[in-house]
């Protein structure tokens, strides 16, 4: 009899608490359904295909949020197109403006449909840059002679520079753009000077390109940041004004104006040139 008696009692315990839970929960949705409608987003508010109606800013913000990632359009900069050599215009992007967006969907109207609040992207170089380029500093040329591997990797690295862009300030590295140091990019082997001996290497030939843009260079009155001689005596450049490269030696100038500079290149018949043009 006193075993029931305390089941009993533990099962009256057991169905008060559990009225309790029960009516907290209820009490807690009904102050989270107050809170909604007083401060949530009014019945029927869409944005775009979304229904918001009663979502609190927290949780529209983390929608708009998640929306914003998806709907993102970067901008892309005017250039020239390597393959066909015309100029390619650039493209405008755009993004969701996130605060602008929820505080647009908080203050909505009933059952109104709203797009997001969109910001404009521009790229930084438009057309109108290379439009303004009219100008030549400074060129330079110099004779390679025949074919072969060490013909094919002047032409090549010369390709990598022509049309290449530099904004006022920046820094142009020619082993970087030209990627001369690194495999895959199509040089072929051609001699190259490794201290007092001429061996064969990939890329051979690509020092005559950047003596022959750090001439122009230099008759453009542009800065140079970095420069190394070669170990010996260069035919192709005056003595004392060759630059060589590698892996470890790099030639970088930096664009010390406060225009855009345009480099051109390139040549045939057994020269190659350079062009430094800017704005007037």
């Amino acid at each position: 009899m006193k075993k029931i008696v305390i089941l009993s009692i533990k099962s009256i315990i057991f169905s008060i608490l559990l009225i309790i839970m029960l009516m907290s929960t209820i009490a807690l949705n009904m102050r989270d359904s107050y809170n909604r409608l007083q401060n949530g987003v009014p019945r029927g508010v869409y944005l775009g295909e979304i229904l918001m109606e009663n979502k609190l800013e927290q949780e529209v913000r983390a929608i708009v949020e998640q929306e914003s990632l998806l709907f993102l359009k970067r901008p892309r900069n005017a250039y020239f197109d390597r393959q066909t050599g015309q100029l390619v215009k650039e493209i405008y992007g755009e993004k969701i403006d996130v605060e602008g967006t929820v505080a647009l969907i908080m203050k909505g109207e009933a059952y109104g449909k709203y797009r997001p609040v969109v910001i404009p992207l521009e790229p930084e170089i438009n057309a109108e840059v290379y439009g303004q380029i009219e100008e030549r500093l400074g060129s330079f040329a110099t004779w390679y002679g025949g074919g072969g591997g060490r013909a094919e990797n002047i032409r090549l690295a010369a390709s990598f520079i022509h049309n290449y862009l530099l904004a006022p300030g920046e820094i142009f590295s020619f082993n970087k753009v030209t990627g001369h140091n690194k495999p895959g990019r199509g040089y072929k082997l051609a001699p190259i000077i490794v201290g007092d001996t001429v061996i064969p290497g990939y890329g051979g030939g690509v020092c005559q390109v950047s003596s022959t843009l750090y001439n122009a260079v230099y008759y453009s009155g542009l800065e140079v940041v970095e420069r190394f001689p070669h170990s010996r005596p260069v035919g192709y450049v005056p003595i004392g004004r060759d630059a060589t490269v590698s892996g470890h030696l790099d030639f970088k100038f930096r664009n010390n104006t406060n225009n855009f500079i345009l480099i051109k290149g390139g040549g045939g018949g057994g020269y190659i040139y350079f062009e430094i043009w800017s704005s007037p």
